[in-house]
């Protein structure tokens, strides 16, 4: 499971098996692109980490994950 949370212009995110190898959670608010940066780091596949971006926030995710 992978859950990203929107605090304004940041997001939080959680991450558990089978879509992360080891649960991991961000200790710092992050960047639309970084959320998913951080997540491809910690072993999510790209598909899985831009549809939970875009889930979170359709608008910012299409504008900055091009």
């Amino acid at each position: 499971m992978i859950k990203v949370s929107k605090f304004g212009w940041v997001y939080r995110v959680q991450a558990t098996p089978p879509e992360v190898p080891k649960p991991w959670s961000s200790l710092m608010p992050l960047g639309a692109r970084e959320v998913v940066e951080e997540l491809i780091r910690h072993g999510a596949n790209l598909h899985d980490a831009y549809d939970a971006m875009f889930e979170c926030d359709p608008m910012r995710a299409a504008q900055e994950l091009r």
